[in-house]
């Protein structure tokens, strides 16, 4: 296309010089067209999205059939069309070899009239034009290739055959080039599928071919050069030479010809070697796969038969041909019985009615079905079957029961539906990131931040509900979860209402993938209240340090995991005469006896709180006595204990002193004959003596309850005046007075009774002390004297032995006395001395008194 368009410019401007550029005799300008026409329509061919059926490669094919046509037509029938210097003038002189100036030469025309109906034969869709368009494309390479040859050779066929023009030379080569390229458009067709295919023979033709065009290229250079130096003597002897170089070069391609055939065999035969020994291999390697597959084989029948889900064959009727034991298991029925049954037998008829068994193509590409079954029992089940078609139109089935599946199914949809409802219902927000919005919120999310659920659903991204300053870190998080880097997180975070305004939020979420998409689901709370509550926390630790630092009672704070001091306030080191620094390097063992370490373990293995006495000991080694009260608390997720340790060893002593004289009076109380009963100020009762409780039993006939009211233990009648006594004793006076108690069988007990006021401390008084003396004895012999004095003359002797018994017997409550007085001298106290010393000068004078009375009246 391009020299053409040259050689066109060349005729439009003949001062352009361009002519004289190409060798031998100038292309005619209708030529040069003709050219530029079917060289855009090959091009059009290749590039246009419709190719050769492209209008455009229609339309230049069909010119340049038409120039071609009218230049023969002015051959053929000697008319002259116009056609040779309708575009341009030709001026050249009119001779044997340019008869018509500006028309191209005959067997130019013709070869470009081939060309065109080659290229509209190409059009069509018909193999045998496309076979016709390409030997028509040979014809140019032939009728080229001839005029070509004709110029290297300096023989004209044409002018000498057919008396008429040959083309020029540059004409020549562009039909040739033309040609062979036009052929490749249907490289399988002609000569062109000699040329252009991959096995040996087109191989060689391609060799050989090439070879032989460079022989002629070659001779012809060389003939044309010998006979323009005129290097022989005569034009037979450059035959001559012509002929034996010819020879030469035939030998030459033959001997390359052969050992480059030679060069293949031997390789062919080392494939075949390849092939044998490949074939043997093949063998060996079909002798081990049979083995491996008859294993195979095997193995598959032992899977079948082992396999959990129930796996049957059938036949193109549906006939059973071959059942595992998991199908005898599901179905009830033994492998003898199935084997003579059809598939059909154990559907559910009414499903069969409804759903019949489909033809065995329509089972290709389906997915699992699910059926209904019936077992032996009668009982009816759901498997899911799949299906495969075997070439020989039998069916595999593998079956399972999804009965409980379904269940489960239904159950998750109503899970899941109850899921929905809890969630829209809950107090805490919950919501499910997608595509870095939101694509639910419940209404407690929407109602923390001020919006509607719709508003935030879909609609905006993730961060509108994120403060401004917190949204770099919130996001973060969010796309640290969607890229898969972390699982699960939780923050706090300060949100945004809708309104502007900020809140405390804090956020739990998970990555999961919900079809295919990264999803992060959620919860959220609203934590404004509870940063509010920290901070006021925080404010509330730190007076807590300080009450712990300043405590005057020591405190400390022990891992319960290593007993190590984690801290202790000044009264601690104080106490122990540490320091600070020696105490938090030690554990606390340190501070208790060996033999008491043990226990201590113990109580650290106890979780209870708890208050109790136990020896500590000091730097100086001195054992004190403290109060360890304790509390279990949790510590940045160590657990912690919270003691304090107050120094009562004084106390401790003084305890233990009033302890042994709690003793000591317990001994008294349990050993008098004295009755005793302690009561509150509201007359209740608080304890009694065993002699006390003697009295009660026998007197009311029921044990003395702690609580039960004095009023219980005096007769009715004389509860007045007891009354009057104990008011007067709550006043802080000491009441003494005598009571009795008619008995059944008419006796009469006397008892003396004392009424003291119990002081505390502050001389506060806490409730009353009552004894009871048992005096009916001496109430007896008092009468039995009054007795005595009326018949004093009739019984003065049977009088002076019963004063004498009577004194001995009045001593012995003064011996007893006596010994109170003693055993109270370890603990005294002076009131009651005073009480039991009066009492016991009474007793004793009138003790003498009788006494001198009885010696007078004797």
């Amino acid at each position: 296309m391009t020299v053409g368009i040259m050689i066109m410019i060349g005729w439009i401007f003949p001062g352009s010089g361009i002519l004289a550029i190409l060798p031998g005799v100038a292309m005619r300008f209708n030529a040069s067209l003709c050219f530029v026409l079917f060289g855009g329509a090959l091009l059009v061919s290749q590039w246009h999205f419709k190719g050769c059926h492209s209008p455009l490669f229609f339309i230049l094919s069909l010119l340049g059939i038409l120039i071609a046509l009218l230049t023969i037509t002015q051959e053929l029938f000697h008319i002259n069309t116009g056609i040779d210097q309708l575009f341009v003038k030709d001026n050249t002189p009119v001779s044997a070899a340019f008869p018509h100036p500006g028309r191209m030469a005959f067997n130019a025309s013709l070869s470009f009239c081939f060309l065109g109906l080659g290229y509209l034969f190409f059009c069509t869709k018909n193999r045998t034009l496309h076979t016709v368009s390409q030997y028509l494309f040979h014809a140019v390479t032939l009728i080229a290739g001839t005029a070509l040859i004709g110029y290297m050779y300096n023989v004209s066929l044409y002018n000498s055959l057919f008396y008429v023009t040959s083309m020029a030379f540059t004409t020549g080569i562009f039909f040739l080039l033309l040609s062979m390229a036009a052929a490749l458009l249907n490289p399988d067709l002609g000569l062109a599928a000699i040329f252009t295919g991959d096995r040996v023979g087109n191989r060689v033709a391609r060799r050989l071919c090439t070879l032989i065009f460079l022989m002629i290229l070659i001779f012809g250079i060389l003939k044309l050069e010998t006979k323009n130096s005129k290097l022989f003597s005569s034009a037979d002897i450059g035959m001559a030479v012509l002929v034996i170089c010819l020879l030469l070069a035939i030998i030459a391609l033959i001997w390359n010809t052969t050992n480059w055939l030679n060069s293949i065999d031997d390789k062919r035969k080392l494939a075949e070697e390849e092939v044998i020994n490949m074939n043997a291999e093949l063998e060996e390697r079909v002798e081990q796969r049979t083995i491996e597959y008859q294993k195979s084989e095997d193995r598959y029948h032992t899977l079948i038969q082992q396999a959990t889900d129930a796996i049957y064959v059938v036949d193109n009727d549906r006939n059973f041909t071959e059942v595992n034991d998991s199908m005898c298991e599901m179905t009830g029925y033994t492998r003898e019985e199935l084997l003579c049954m059809n598939v059909k037998t154990l559907l559910d008829p009414e499903e069969l009615k409804s759903r019949p068994l489909p033809l065995l193509s329509s089972y290709i590409g389906q997915g699992p079905l699910e059926r209904t079954f019936i077992r032996k029992s009668g009982e009816k089940f759901t498997a899911e079957v799949n299906v495969k078609v075997f070439p020989d139109n039998r069916i595999m089935v593998v079956a399972r029961d999804v009965t409980y599946r379904n269940k489960m199914a239904a159950e998750v949809s109503d899970a899941e539906l109850k899921f929905r409802t809890i969630a829209d219902k809950s107090m805490v927000g919950i919501y499910m990131v997608q595509h870095g919005k939101f694509s639910y919120v419940n209404p407690r999310f929407a109602e923390i931040f001020g919006y509607q659920s719709e508003e935030l659903t879909n609609t905006v991204p993730v961060d509108t509900i994120i403060y401004d300053t917190h949204r770099e870190y919130t996001n973060q998080q969010v796309k640290l979860r969607m890229e898969g880097k972390i699982d699960s997180v939780r923050y706090e975070t300060m949100g945004k209402k809708k309104d502007g305004s900020g809140n405390w939020v804090e956020f739990y979420g998970s990555r999961v993938t919900m079809s295919g998409v990264p999803t992060i689901i959620g919860s959220m709370m609203d934590v404004t209240e509870r940063r509010k509550a920290e901070d006021e926390l925080k404010s509330s630790e730190q007076k807590y340090k300080v009450i712990f630092e300043s405590n005057p009672v020591p405190m400390w704070m022990i891992a319960k995991d290593s007993l190590k001091i984690i801290a202790l306030n000044n009264a601690a080191a104080k106490q122990y005469g540490y320091t600070k620094q020696e105490l938090t390097d030690m554990d606390v063992t340190s501070l208790r006896l060996p033999e008491d370490r043990e226990l201590q373990l113990r109580g650290y293995q106890d979780g209870v709180d708890k208050t109790r006495i136990v020896r500590h000991v000091k730097k100086d080694g001195t054992i004190i006595y403290v109060q360890l009260t304790t509390h279990d608390i949790i510590i940045e997720g160590r657990p912690v204990r919270l003691s304090q340790t107050n120094d009562i060893t004084e106390q401790f002593k003084a305890e233990e002193l009033l302890q042994k004289s709690e003793a000591n009076l317990k001994a008294i109380l349990n050993t008098t004959d004295t009755a005793y009963g302690l009561f509150d100020k509201d007359l209740k009762a608080l304890m009694f003596n065993p002699k006390a409780t003697q009295f009660i039993k026998k007197q009311y006939g029921h044990n003395p309850e702690n609580n039960s009211p004095l009023s219980d233990y005096f007769p009715p009648d004389k509860f007045p005046q007891l009354h009057k006594f104990t008011n007067k004793v709550l006043n802080g006076e000491n009441i003494n007075f005598e009571v009795n108690f008619p008995q059944a069988d008419g006796s009469t007990l006397w008892y003396y009774v004392r009424l003291f006021p119990i002081t505390g401390d502050h001389s506060a008084i806490l409730g009353i002390l009552m004894a009871l003396y048992d005096i009916t004895e001496r109430k007896n012999a008092e009468q039995n004297l009054k007795t005595a004095y009326k018949h004093i003359q009739s019984h003065i002797n049977s009088i002076k032995d019963m004063a004498w018994k009577q004194s001995h017997l009045i001593r012995s409550p003064l011996a007893n006395l006596k010994g109170l007085i003693t055993m109270l001298k370890t603990d005294p106290d002076p009131e009651i001395l005073h009480h039991i010393k009066s009492e016991l000068d009474r007793m004793d004078s009138i003790i003498l008194e009788m006494a001198e009375d009885a010696n007078t009246k004797n």
